[in-house]
């Protein structure tokens, strides 16, 4: 039986509710939240909590917008919208070094770290909230001395997803907590949506709000901002992602502008609006595969290297004394474009 509440807006009756499933290929316990309109307007998202609290589906209307997964380099499943901590995208030299410490990481990219450390660590999660306007729920990860990843990051801290329908829209909220009592954690974190290609890629455009681009080398940043011209696509204005084929970083996100995705064919739009913390953002276009990427994060690539390397303004590095917690979100709209 599916829990349900309904909500009464404007003489409109949404219902919001959830089940609970197994994921077809992990085997895992899926939590699927959804909202009913009628049979013609609804929203669902699937999450595998036990997975690095994946969001493998988000659909909309009956279109499913996230694609439904791969393999990468080193065998890891991705689904959806994996999450990335505590350092996004890629770490060179498999090693963090700080404070005089130095963590040595998987090499799961040649000679790299590639999105973090808990792509498929389970999540604990506690039933889902209901409420007149939305349906959400808690997943949650700490890493202490009983932890196997304790292990390849010693620092005890906490992190938090607060995942959300509403008719529309999904919303992810992330909370760090740093629960060692003596060390600083310095951390990043991200999501990875792999959105699909609905229809010709020569109909679908997208735009990144962003101030600047930083070159790299190997896909690892050198520190220097240049101008969104001196990149390899000024993405401020609407572009065809037939004409794109990248694997950028780019800084000075604003968090009061949406990434926007433009489905031209279907007529949709996707908006990603995303708080402060989240400065920077990767765009993954590969040319020959029927996804793409557009992904918040809330530092540069590398960001501890950066760092220390004096670059601090390039890598916003956010780092949480004994007892320090911080929280930011990201939501993801969906609405139809206008003739």
């Amino acid at each position: 039986m599916r829990p349900v509440r309904y909500a009464e807006v404007k003489e409109i009756v949404i219902m919001f509710g959830y089940n609970v499933a197994r994921h077809p290929v992990l085997n895992l316990p899926m939590i699927c939240l959804w909202s009913e309109l009628d049979r013609f307007r609804s929203a669902e998202v699937r999450l595998v909590p036990e997975y690095g609290s994946d969001i493998c589906s988000f659909i909309v209307d009956g279109i499913e917008y996230l694609h439904q997964g791969f393999s990468d380099v080193a065998g890891m499943k991705f689904f959806g919208i994996p999450m990335m901590y505590p350092f996004p995208n890629r770490i060179d030299g498999c090693k963090v070094e700080f404070n005089g410490e130095t963590y040595r990481l998987p090499d799961t990219d040649n000679g790299r770290t590639l999105h973090g450390l808990i792509s498929a660590a389970p999540f604990t999660f506690e039933t889902p909230v209901l409420t007149d306007e939305s349906i959400s729920i808690k997943t949650s990860l700490t890493i202490d001395p009983g932890h196997p990843l304790y292990a390849v990051f010693p620092i005890a801290n906490r992190l938090e997803l607060t995942t959300t329908l509403e008719s529309g829209s999904l919303t992810i909220q992330a909370k760090i907590m740093n629960l060692d009592s003596t060390k600083r954690l310095p951390f990043g974190f991200g999501i990875h949506p792999y959105f699909n290609a609905l229809g010709m890629k020569k109909d679908i455009l997208i735009r990144v709000p962003a101030k600047g681009y930083m070159p790299a080398n190997r896909l690892i940043p050198t520190g220097k901002i240049v101008s969104m011209e001196e990149g390899p696509a000024d993405l401020r204005g609407l572009t065809p992602l037939d004409k794109l084929d990248l694997d950028d970083l780019w800084w000075g996100m604003e968090p009061l502008k949406p990434m926007e995705i433009y489905y031209e064919s279907i007529k949709r739009k996707v908006s990603i609006f995303a708080s402060d913390i989240f400065t920077h953002a990767v765009t993954y276009t590969p040319a020959a595969q029927g996804f793409f990427c557009l992904e918040n994060q809330t530092n540069a690539t590398d960001a501890v290297r950066l760092y220390q390397d004096g670059h601090q303004d390039a890598a916003h590095l956010i780092i949480l004394d004994p007892g320090e917690s911080i929280a930011g979100k990201i939501r993801i709209q969906v609405e139809a474009l206008r003739e």
